[in-house]
Formats: C-alpha cells, sequence, structure tokens
C-alpha cells in the first residue's frame, strides 16, 4: 500500500481529496513548519548546555513534511 505522501507526490491533483487542501498550500504549509521546527530548534540550541557534541544522537525518523502529512491525514 501507498503511503499518502507518496501518493500526493505522484499524484499532486489527489492532494484535495486526501488531506482537503491543495497541493500548493500543502508545499507551503511544508515549508512554514519546516521554518518554524528550525527557529525552534536554533531557541532550544541558544539556552542548552551541551554534554554531547552538537549532532550527536538520534536522528529523527519523520521530516516535517511527513508530519505535517501525517497530520492533515489524521485531522481528515
Amino acid at each position: 500500500m501507498i503511503s499518502p505522501l507518496e501518493r500526493i507526490g505522484l499524484y499532486p491533483q489527489e492532494s484535495k481529496r486526501l488531506i482537503r487542501i491543495k497541493y500548493e498550500d500543502f508545499m507551503k504549509l511544508v515549508a512554514l513548519a519546516g521554518k518554524r521546527h528550525l527557529d525552534k530548534q536554533a531557541e532550544i540550541e541558544k539556552r542548552k548546555i551541551r554534554l554531547i557534541a552538537f549532532g550527536g544522537g538520534r536522528k529523527a525518523e519523520m521530516t516535517p513534511k511527513e508530519g505535517v502529512c501525517l497530520c492533515l491525514v489524521d485531522l481528515r
């Protein structure tokens, strides 16, 4: 079974049916979420006292694009 994000990537015209917003609006939302995520990480890094070197630790399993799509599919 193909994921909704892959389906939207292959067939942008179906985004309205799958997540109830246009593909262009989805891409704008993804860009805003990515920028917000980077701003929030920068704010956290400013106040953080480091014990582990920058870049260490577990990497995120979900990209901001996947997170936005998952949220929209769940709200649908």
